[in-house]
């Protein structure tokens, strides 16, 4: 897993590569399939969902229209109760 390191400053460091990324960049590795881990440096708190969430937000931000206005309604309507319940594993 890649992991992500972001500073007190909000710049973001893979720790793989050894160099500074941006968040359309993040974009781009989880796009690609990468399997990674953003966590605050000094305390190592996870930032991974925080981190999504903020590339969602700036790419809805440019129009690019990720989800219909009802679905993000619900989302916050819901509290996020939907997207855990979907990401739970089927029990058989």
């Amino acid at each position: 897993m890649k992991v992500i390191k972001r500073y007190a400053n909000r710049k973001l460091y893979d720790t793989v590569k050894s160099c500074y990324v941006t968040l359309d960049e993040i974009a781009e590795m989880v796009r690609a399939g990468d399997d990674l881990q953003i966590v605050d440096q000094k305390t190592n708190e996870d930032l991974t969902s925080v981190t999504l969430t903020q590339i969602l937000f700036e790419e809805e931000k440019r129009s690019k229209r990720i989800l219909p206005l009802p679905a993000l309604r619900s989302l916050i309507q819901s509290g996020g109760d939907f997207l855990q319940r979907m990401a739970q594993p089927v029990q058989q």
